[in-house]
């Protein structure tokens, strides 16, 4: 679903780990191509641009590769809870 090798490597880890899509979209100029997950991400990955934003008026995290974003909201997948 990116350009970027890498975020969509980071997109297909968290939906194989129950992850789920909440919103695919733009944030102009930011993000040319923006996912948004429906959960927080399940563990952190090397060689991206990782930033917490702990925003409630946007998402919880996002990682980034050039005009590419890959963003999760504030909740816990309850299967980490277990």
């Amino acid at each position: 679903m990116f350009k970027s090798p890498l975020l969509s490597q980071i997109l297909a880890a968290e939906l194989s780990n129950n992850n789920e899509i909440a919103e695919n979209t733009q944030w102009l100029p930011q993000c040319e191509k923006l996912i948004i997950l429906a959960y927080r991400f399940s563990r952190t990955y090397d060689g991206a641009n990782y930033r917490e934003l702990n925003d409630g008026h946007y998402w919880f995290a996002e990682y980034v590769d050039g005009d590419e974003c890959l963003a999760c909201k504030f909740k816990t997948h309850s299967i980490d809870l277990l």
